[in-house]
């Protein structure tokens, strides 16, 4: 398996350049960070303070995953690196598979030892930790983290220049974590001709706010803590409540988002004249 000595070298050189220590420090501080903070400003159980690990991981993830994936095939083509890569016994699959998840790799160990870590505080504060609810929101997280990962190796597969590789990932952090609030707004409005109230509101609302891969990570949270955006959904739907503001389908939207980039980057890549 070709592709598994690309993932390898990928892991091993951001070791060696102590990206890997840095961003699994700044998810110590941001994780266990919050859960302190928001235990000195309101009452909390040990399992309720889980959810506030969406917020950070919502937040930091999705750039650090961008910054550190965003060159990984743009790069390379720009300097002529990769017709050497190219060279070797390598397809341009095996690279764009080592690549994903090589770089995954990286952010998939840093998100896993900072909420290691976060076991300390939560232990320290409540006295005791859910386990398995723990266990199931890390892996969440996790795929999260591969999630944007694949998202900006996607980018960097499709684009032949660092310039407009870092053009479009932070494209995509301003629109998931800015611009992506006004959609279903700017929606409902051009469907409607009115901006959405407190009232009932209809289901197709609730999707475009789910499609946001961030929205559908702490939905998807929901399906082993207290807490549930879709639920809170389902209170303001206009009519039946249809599958789609089901926790699980979530899921389902994180998933599409770590193939769907990947599979649509590769085939541009697999076309792209390298010369």
């Amino acid at each position: 398996m070709s592709w598994t000595v690309v993932a390898r070298k990928d892991f091993e050189d951001a070791a060696r350049s102590k990206m890997l220590w840095a961003i699994t420090a700044l998810f110590v501080v941001f994780t266990a960070g919050t859960v302190y903070a928001f235990d000195r400003i309101m009452e909390q159980t040990a399992t309720t303070a889980l959810q506030t690990l969406t917020l950070p991981a919502g937040l930091v993830i999705p750039i650090t995953a961008l910054v550190v994936a965003y060159l990984a095939i743009a790069g390379e083509r720009e300097t002529g690196s990769i017709k050497l890569l190219l060279g070797l016994p390598h397809t341009r699959r095996d690279v764009m598979v080592g690549k994903l998840v090589g770089r995954a790799g990286t952010v998939v160990v840093a998100t896993v030892v900072a909420f290691a870590v976060t076991t300390a505080v939560l232990v320290g504060l409540y006295g005791t930790v859910p386990f398995v609810e723990y266990l199931l929101l890390t892996l969440l997280t996790a795929l999260f983290s591969a999630v944007f990962v694949g998202i900006a190796v996607g980018i960097s597969a499709a684009t032949a220049t660092r310039s407009r590789a870092m053009a479009a990932a932070v494209g995509v952090f301003v629109v998931f974590q800015i611009l992506w609030d006004y959609v279903p707004m700017g929606i409902y409005y051009l469907v409607e001709g009115a901006i959405p109230a407190g009232g009932p509101l209809p289901p197709w609302y609730f999707l475009a706010v789910i499609l946001n891969p961030k929205n559908a990570y702490s939905t998807a949270s929901a399906l082993f803590l207290p807490q549930s955006l879709t639920g809170s959904m389902a209170e303001r739907v206009a009519g039946e409540v249809p599958f789609y503001l089901q926790d699980w389908f979530a899921l389902g939207v994180l998933i599409a988002w770590l193939v769907v980039p990947v599979v649509l980057g590769y085939v541009r890549f697999e076309r792209a004249d390298l010369g």
